[in-house]
């Protein structure tokens, strides 16, 4: 049986940011679920309804406010473990591109409730600004980590 190497891991002193960012995120989500829930007393559905039936008045409405959190949902944790991995190399740049994904959503958000699908685009490109940054740099935090760079 060949053993690897192992190495720990310095936490840099800049990770605090990245935590901060993690926080933050928090707020994101906040503001979405007081979006659907505002949007479910103004449109009128009810629990534990997930979209509204497209015979329902408003549905449309409703639904791209609820859809907008639930896409959010979606990439919220993937994009939470790519900022804390990177972090552990890039703590600035790290914690700066998950606030700009932030960012990102809460204009998609109002974007999707105010314009439908079309409303979504501006929210959507600068929260691809944030994600696709780090799905990248996780390459090159593995190299770092993996010591195939310097």
């Amino acid at each position: 049986m060949v053993r690897g190497q192992t190495h720990g891991v310095t936490i840099p002193h800049d990770f605090g940011w990245v935590v901060m960012a993690v926080g933050s995120s928090q707020f994101m989500n906040i503001f979405l679920s007081v979006q659907v829930s505002m949007a479910r007393k103004k449109y009128d559905v009810q629990y534990p309804t997930m979209y509204a039936d497209a015979s329902k008045k408003d549905a449309d409405k409703f639904n791209c406010v609820q859809r907008a959190h639930q896409n959010t949902l979606e990439t919220w944790a993937p994009v939470t473990i790519l900022a804390l991995v990177n972090g552990l190399v890039y703590p600035k740049a790290s914690a700066a591109l998950f606030g700009v994904w932030q960012l990102g959503r809460v204009i998609y958000g109002i974007g999707y409730a105010k314009g439908g699908p079309k409303g979504r685009m501006a929210g959507g490109i600068l929260s691809h600004l944030g994600d696709l940054p780090l799905m990248i740099m996780t390459f090159f935090t593995g190299a770092k980590l993996a010591k195939l760079t310097r």
